[in-house]
């Protein structure tokens, strides 16, 4: 059974990257395959998934991940009758805090905005995934949702809003919202001005 696999980027596709390890290529699919760089030497935490085509061919699919966490996260999502491997991995592309959160607030809502998820798609999530990310602990009560409806409704991205969520510290959820929709709206300015400049030079 695969593991992990460390390895040389090869080739970076649309939905996958080729892993050079042992002199051995392997095709990864893999959440966000832009972030990778050929030549670079990565780690990745693998899923093999095995399954028959509409003419009955035996196929093996690897999947990967950088971070364990999101592995846990796609298996959770695989084992939900309805959801299959590459429906799990479009959903991994959001931020998985995000999606975590949401879920721990059963915010059905802001669950089925994030991309991958359709309102059906959320609803079961939550009711699969909900007791197990609370580990049957009280769910804390952030602002997370809120403050995803407040940016939305000043004009901002789905992914300036990815953006900022993702840099707040997630103690920080329980502070007031004004102050979160503030943090958020410098984090993303700041993140616009690094962009201008980089595509300046």
């Amino acid at each position: 059974m695969l593991s992990y696999i460390v390895g040389k980027i090869i080739s970076i596709n649309k939905r996958t990257i080729t892993v050079e390890n042992n002199y051995i290529g392997y095709v990864i699919n893999v959440p966000k395959p832009e972030k990778f760089e050929v030549n670079k030497i990565r780690k990745l935490y693998l899923y093999k998934h095995m399954c028959t085509n509409n003419k009955n061919n035996y196929i093996e699919e690897l999947y990967g991940f950088e971070q364990y966490e999101s592995k846990e996260m796609f298996l959770s999502l695989i084992n939900i009758n309805g959801i299959g491997p590459k429906t799990a991995l479009n959903i991994c592309n959001n931020d998985l805090h995000t999606v975590k959160a949401l879920i721990q607030e059963r915010d059905v809502q802001n669950l089925s905005v994030l991309n991958g998820i359709t309102p059906k798609y959320a609803r079961i999530i939550v009711d699969n995934l909900y007791d197990t990310f609370n580990n049957n602990k009280e769910c804390e009560n952030t602002n997370l949702g809120q403050l995803i409806q407040a940016l939305k409704s000043l004009g901002y991205s789905n992914k300036d809003i990815e953006i900022a969520v993702k840099q707040i510290d997630p103690s920080n959820f329980k502070i007031e919202l004004s102050d979160l929709i503030s943090q958020s709206i410098k984090i993303i300015a700041k993140n616009q001005e690094d962009a201008s400049i980089i595509k300046a030079n």
